[in-house]
């Protein structure tokens, strides 16, 4: 039998949950409406949360997240969180394929930072380490995460700087890759066809937040003559399990953002 869940956690969750937002402040009534609950019960768990100071009643009849909330995430940070739940998922996926594994994400220098890596036993060697950087417009990961930026924020990026070729393979046309990451968005992944390096083949697909966004990438990587054309829809089936899997880590139902 599956351990009981208890309900008024449940509940006391989705009344925290409308006060996530940034500045956010909602009042007893409305958040009881949306939370499905009886206007005494939310008085009651929301009197509890503001005496352990998780949220704070201000006028007239509003709540806001309180300070005990702000010190108990202050020491964290997004990434470790991410990297901790993708870590047992890669390793897994690692085994299971036999490729070196990567996760990573946009970062604000326009860039692809890994937070995780797993390499198997007998994989081929790939310099990259958790912390460095690796470009956008030539990698799997960086094509997925560049194919789920915001429309103005894509095109900025494609007109920025000239496209590097680091590679015979590399891609530096912007129309050419415009073309090619909007295909990205419509089939689920991504490929470096050795566009850093040269026999090096790398898959990747996006891992999804609560509300649908790319918070981050997931790849695979391997020489051509393992990771073959014929192979990436396996690889790509592969990639796709293992980041719904950490997004149900991530975002169980319960925590969905309330609409």
């Amino acid at each position: 039998m599956s351990t009981p869940r208890i309900q008024s956690v449940d509940r006391a969750f989705a009344l925290l949950q409308q006060l996530s937002e940034p500045g956010a402040t909602c009042s007893l009534p409305v958040m009881a409406a949306r939370s499905g609950l009886s206007v005494a019960t939310a008085h009651r768990l929301l009197t509890t949360l503001e005496a352990v100071g998780a949220v704070i009643r201000i006028a007239p009849g509003g709540y806001r997240i309180g300070m005990g909330l702000h010190a108990l995430t202050r020491g964290s940070n997004c990434d470790d969180v991410l990297a901790a739940a993708l870590q047992p998922v890669l390793n897994k996926l690692a085994r299971s394929l036999g490729l070196v594994v990567h996760a990573g994400v946009w970062d604000a220098d326009q860039m692809v930072t890994y937070i995780a890596k797993q390499v198997p036993r007998h994989a081929l060697s790939i310099p990259t380490r958790i912390g460095s950087q690796l470009e956008g417009y030539c990698s799997g990961m960086g094509k997925v995460l560049l194919a789920h930026l915001p429309d103005d924020a894509r095109e900025a990026y494609l007109g920025g700087e000239p496209f590097v070729m680091l590679s015979p393979n590399t891609v530096t046309d912007p129309e050419v890759l415009r073309a090619e990451l909007a295909q990205v968005r419509a089939r689920g992944w991504a490929i470096d066809d050795g566009e850093i390096y040269v026999g090096l083949r790398c898959v990747a697909v996006p891992l999804f937040d609560a509300e649908g966004g790319a918070m981050a990438a997931i790849s695979c990587s391997g020489s051509t003559d393992v990771v073959t054309w014929e192979a990436v829809p396996r690889l790509f089936e592969a990639l796709r399990e293992a980041s719904e899997a950490v997004r149900a880590k991530l975002f169980p139902a319960s925590r969905l953002r309330v609409q």
